[in-house]
């Protein structure tokens, strides 16, 4: 009998706290490929993640479902990537350039959003929620928890702490105006929050 996409889920959740850092914060849909490898293609393919990005994941398992089993170390995987259009984790950024480079998301990132939307919508599945969390529609929000993360984590004074309660408080002072704009919001909002008032 195959698994439920709930019950697959979880497995995967279980799976992916086995697996070896950074290989811990992949995304779910990523877990049963890294199962599969072997424990010293895992630490090679740990090894080459570490040293470019959790974003190459793609490009790695790719790389070695392709290989034959040629790739005996994390040069030779690193060697048969294009890293052109990825930057390598810890380089530095073009100071030419003044656009800011997009978060890298992790998985405990996209798990915190599935538990967001759980938690608003108590009976949707977890399935559901995973795959809404890799979606297109819910892409700028992951990069909004992304960064309020790392904003928090990196918060070790009080001006920084003072400038983000601020703009938390001004952002949610706009959703609040953006609800009270739209009466299907502002259901929504009644419906997975009952003691939600509108101002």
């Amino acid at each position: 009998m195959a698994d439920s996409p709930d019950n697959k889920a979880r497995r995967r959740r279980r799976l992916r706290q086995t697996f070896p850092a950074p290989l811990d914060q992949v995304a779910l849909r990523h877990v049963d490929a890294i199962q599969s490898l072997d424990r010293n293609q895992r630490a090679i393919l740990a090894k080459a993640i570490a040293q470019t990005s959790i974003a190459n994941i793609p490009k790695c398992l790719a790389a070695m479902k392709n290989s034959g089993g040629s790739i005996q170390s994390e040069t030779n995987l690193i060697a048969l990537l294009d890293l052109a259009e990825t930057p390598r984790a810890g380089a530095a950024a073009d100071s030419s350039s003044c656009e800011a480079p997009d978060q890298e998301i992790e998985g405990v990132d996209m798990d915190y959003l599935a538990s967001l939307l759980l938690k608003c919508y108590p009976d949707m599945p977890l399935a559901t929620a995973d795959a809404l969390v890799g979606s297109d529609v819910l892409a700028p929000s992951l990069q909004v928890v992304a960064a309020s993360g790392v904003s928090l984590r990196d918060a070790k004074s009080d001006f920084v702490i003072t400038a983000l309660y601020t703009l938390f408080e001004q952002k949610l002072d706009e959703i609040e105006q953006i609800i009270a704009r739209n009466p299907a919001f502002i259901k929504a909002m009644q419906l997975s929050r009952p003691d939600w008032k509108p101002k």
